[in-house]
């Protein structure tokens, strides 16, 4: 269960694994994203405070488990990524 993070405040190398923030984006503060990590499927995974409140929002809003939305949001960015490397790879290929 992922419930009740412990968030981590200026971590020099703080990275989303959603959105692939590294900079906190309020233009107030000129420091690294506020992240928290979680372990998922015996893997440890870093999500913004950003993210991890989209993803409180949906828990609530579809009445679904958090590792659940986590699983799949964890599945779309894979296949994006997959996507991306493929395409990338093609139009290496024309230049």
């Amino acid at each position: 269960m992922i419930r009740n993070p412990q968030f981590s405040y200026n971590k020099p190398n703080a990275k989303c694994i959603f959105c692939s923030r590294t900079k906190n984006p309020h233009p107030d503060f000129n420091e690294p994203i506020v992240t928290a990590l979680f372990s998922y499927n015996n893997k440890e995974i870093e999500v913004c405070i950003n993210c991890y409140g989209e993803l409180e929002e949906l828990s609530s809003d579809q009445n679904k488990s958090m590792n659940s939305l986590l699983q799949d949001k964890l599945n779309i960015s894979r296949i994006f990524a997959k996507g991306y490397r493929n395409i990338k790879q093609i139009l290496v290929s024309f230049i």
